[in-house]
C-alpha cells in the first residue's frame, strides 16, 4: 500500500514537473516570436544605448488600433527634438498612432518634463501586420500603413500649425529653468526690464558641411552685428546672450558692453538659456532653430538657401530673413 502511494506521488510529481517545463517552453516560445521581434526592431532605430522600459510606464498603453508612425534616432539634441515632435505632429495630421524608440525618449526626458508619446517597447506584445515603411515627406498624408519617418526628419509644415502645443511639450525641467534664470540675471547684473536677445553662432562642425552642401562659407560677424544694432535702436535696455560652439571667436568678433558670451554650459542648458530670451538671431542648424522657436518673439535668420531656418521664416510672420 505504501509503495502504491509512493508511485502515485511520484507520478504526480513527474506530471507536475512536465507541466512546468511545458509552460516554461511555451512562454519562452511566445517571448521569442513576439516581444523580442519588436524590441529588436526598436533597438535597430537607436543610435544611443537604451535602458529597459519599466513595465509601469506602459500600463495605460494599449495595442494600436490604427497604423503607427515612428522614427529613427539620429543626430544630436536639435535633430532628436525634430524627430520626436515630427512623429507626434504627423500622427495628429494623418490619424496615425505615435510611438518613439525608447532610446530617444530616454535622451529627451532628461531635459523635458512633458513627454507623453509612448515607446515602441510598450507594444512589444502587440501584433503588427507589417513593420513601418519609410514614408517620403511629400506624401505622408496619402499613406495608410505604418510609417517610418525619413532620417533626420524636419517637418516645419506639420509642426508650425501646432506650435502652441509644441512649446508645452518641450518644457524644460525645473532645475534647468532655474539655472537659466540665474545666468541671465547674472549677465545683466540684476538690472530689471532688460530685453534679452539670444544669439546662436554655429561654427566648428559646419564649415565643411556648408562647403559641401551649399558651396558656402561660415557667416561673417557683420550679419550678427547688423541685427544687434537693430535691437539696440528698438529697445532702451537690451542684453545679447551669445551661445556658440566657438565662444572665443564670438568674444573676439562680437564683444561689447551689452554682450555676454556663455561658456562651459551643457547643450541643454544653453538651449534653455536661449529659450528664456525674448528674441533671437540665428545663423543655421536645428539647434538654433529650436532655441528661437521656444523663445518666441522676433527671429532674424541668415539667408542660406533651403536651410531649415528659411523654411520656418516662410511659415512664421515674426521670423525675418536677412538679405
Amino acid at each position: 500500500m505504501r509503495r502504491l502511494v509512493c508511485l502515485t506521488l511520484n507520478k504526480k510529481t513527474i506530471y507536475l514537473t512536465l507541466f512546468i517545463i511545458l509552460l516554461v517552453f511555451m512562454t519562452a516560445t511566445l517571448w521569442t516570436y513576439s516581444e523580442p521581434k519588436m524590441l529588436a526592431y526598436e533597438h535597430s532605430l537607436c543610435s544611443s544605448p537604451m535602458k529597459p522600459i519599466e513595465v509601469a510606464s506602459c500600463h495605460r498603453v494599449q495595442c494600436p488600433k490604427k497604423p503607427i508612425v515612428t522614427v529613427r534616432q539620429l543626430g544630436r539634441l536639435g535633430n532628436q527634438m525634430w524627430e520626436y515632435i515630427s512623429v507626434w505632429a504627423v500622427a495628429k495630421v494623418t490619424d496615425h498612432e505615435p510611438y518613439i524608440p525608447g532610446c530617444l525618449i530616454q535622451t529627451l526626458e532628461k531635459i523635458f518634463q512633458n513627454l507623453t508619446v509612448p515607446p515602441l517597447s510598450c507594444i512589444a506584445n502587440c501584433t503588427l501586420e507589417t513593420y513601418p515603411v519609410e514614408g517620403k515627406v511629400d506624401n505622408l498624408t496619402l499613406l495608410d500603413g505604418n510609417i517610418l519617418l525619413q532620417n533626420y526628419v524636419q517637418l516645419p509644415e506639420y509642426v508650425v500649425p501646432l506650435l502652441n502645443d509644441v512649446k508645452q511639450i518641450f518644457q524644460f525641467k525645473e532645475h534647468i529653468v532655474k539655472e537659466s534664470q540665474r545666468l541671465l540675471q547674472k549677465a545683466s547684473d540684476g538690472e530689471k526690464n532688460v530685453v534679452y536677445v539670444g544669439v546662436h553662432v554655429r561654427r566648428t562642425d559646419y564649415s565643411e558641411y556648408l562647403k559641401r552642401k551649399y558651396n558656402a562659407s561660415l557667416v561673417k560677424s557683420e550679419f550678427f552685428l547688423k541685427q544687434m544694432n537693430y535691437f539696440r535702436i528698438k529697445y532702451k535696455s537690451v542684453m545679447f546672450v551669445v551661445l556658440s560652439d566657438e565662444p572665443k571667436w564670438c568674444e573676439d568678433e562680437l564683444a561689447d558692453d551689452d554682450v555676454v558670451v556663455m561658456k562651459n554650459n551643457s547643450p541643454e542648458q544653453d538651449l534653455a538659456i536661449m529659450a528664456a530670451c525674448n528674441h533671437s538671431i540665428i545663423d543655421y542648424g536645428t539647434y538654433g532653430v529650436w532655441g528661437a522657436i521656444l523663445a518666441g518673439g522676433d527671429t532674424f535668420v541668415y539667408n542660406l538657401k533651403w536651410d531649415l531656418a528659411i523654411k520656418m521664416a516662410s511659415l512664421l510672420p515674426d521670423w525675418h530673413i536677412v538679405v
